[in-house]
């Protein structure tokens, strides 16, 4: 099925992709390179096991998962392993690899950014080429991988953690629950346990940038909550998320939602990626949103639907991106209806109709609204 994406697109055929794969970027995207990351606790904290040992229950399901190209496993048992064993290990590679050969590139170019940040030689050569690489690739966000939460290992990982706990190893409880935060990152009740953790360590800073990252990947959910609970309100700021029409499907931050909540929810100050996919309408629609701290933020997904009933003869249209002013995306002949982005300030775009034979052309300037259906005759 071809996906006509729109919003923050540019044109490309058979379909559109948002031209801004690195999450953190706004259009128009700029070369994308490796940056220093920051370095975690949890990966120098010290530890009274070595850390290749406090992982080796996670490898032979790692292994074969990749093996078997079940790639939905073998991401996050390998997200586990680098927890535990750092963003220049082997691991680390094999994760940003696992990430590409999934056609995830925004997920892909972090995971080579920060295996390049820790790597050295050839390693950080290779990596940089391929952040320089999928940074310019489509990213294809409307076809997004939904990884398998592995509760079984991850409650193993969080037993093992207690343990360590209550004998005072704290570096290795550290590394326990992040190991099981990898797995299942839903998993309910682990979060208290982890930010205990951390102030055993000292790290109540730490923890609190923990507990901020968390929100900002994972905004949804009883953990979310949990969260919300720990931080201040000078500390968070808020999200409305709203769409003109339906969504099959509701993305932020890699997150689904079943719905968008009524109203505005709080969240961490960060930046927020939001995809409105129906595929009845072939329509897949990007927006992004910067949330600052004590500040609200929306993400708006306005679109219409056009309707092509350009008959005899049959036709095409061709409209002009409103987020693009002169880029036109073809709106294919897949299927008489299309979403498409739909400005709210109410000005015109260019649309272009052409028929079967190439003999007849017209061009028009039209107004779409938001929610709108637009039927398109000669």
């Amino acid at each position: 099925m071809r996906l006509a994406l729109v919003a923050t697109v540019v044109a490309v055929a058979p379909a559109f992709a948002d031209p801004c794969p690195h999450p953190l970027e706004k259009p128009p995207c700029t070369e994308v390179v490796a940056t220093a990351v920051e370095t975690s606790l949890v990966h120098t904290v010290p530890t009274t096991m070595p850390r290749d040992k406090l992982s080796a229950f996670l490898v032979t399901a790692a292994e074969k998962a990749a093996k078997a190209r079940d790639r939905t496993k073998a991401i996050p048992l390998y997200q586990a392993l680098v927890a535990a064993r750092g963003p220049a290990s082997a691991e680390a590679k094999t994760l940003a690899t696992l990430w590409t050969l999934a056609g995830q590139n925004e997920q892909a170019v972090e995971a080579w950014s920060a295996y390049a940040a820790a790597a050295t030689g050839k390693d950080r050569e290779h990596a940089r080429s391929e952040i320089t690489r999928l940074g310019a690739a489509p990213d294809p966000f409307a076809d997004r991988l939904k990884l398998a939460a592995l509760t079984t290992e991850a409650k193993q990982a969080f037993a093992l953690g207690r343990a360590a706990f209550r004998k005072t190893q704290y570096g290795d409880a550290l590394v326990y629950f992040h190991i099981g935060v990898a797995l299942a990152p839903d998993l309910p009740g682990f979060l208290r346990e982890l930010g205990a953790t951390y102030d055993k360590l000292g790290a109540t800073a730490q923890r609190r940038e923990l507990y901020r990252r968390y929100l900002v990947q994972r905004p949804f959910g009883g953990n979310a909550d949990a969260v919300r609970g720990e931080l201040t309100k000078a500390d968070l700021g808020s999200l409305t998320i709203t769409s003109s029409l339906p969504c099959t499907e509701l993305w932020v931050n890699r997150q689904p939602l079943a719905k968008a909540p009524a109203g505005g929810i709080a969240v961490a100050p960060g930046q927020y990626k939001g995809l409105c996919f129906n595929p009845r309408y072939e329509m897949a629609l990007f927006e992004y949103a910067t949330v600052e701290a004590g500040k609200p933020a929306a993400l708006a997904f306005t679109w219409a639907i056009v309707e092509n009933k350009l008959e005899k003869p049959f036709g095409r249209i061709a409209l002009e991106n409103p987020k693009a002013p002169g880029t036109m995306i073809d709106l294919g002949i897949t299927s008489t209806e299309i979403g498409v982005a739909a400005p709210t300030d109410g000005r015109k775009l260019k649309m272009i109709l052409t028929d079967d034979r190439g003999l007849r052309t017209e061009q028009r300037m039209v107004v779409i609204a938001p929610g709108q259906r637009f039927t398109v005759r000669w």
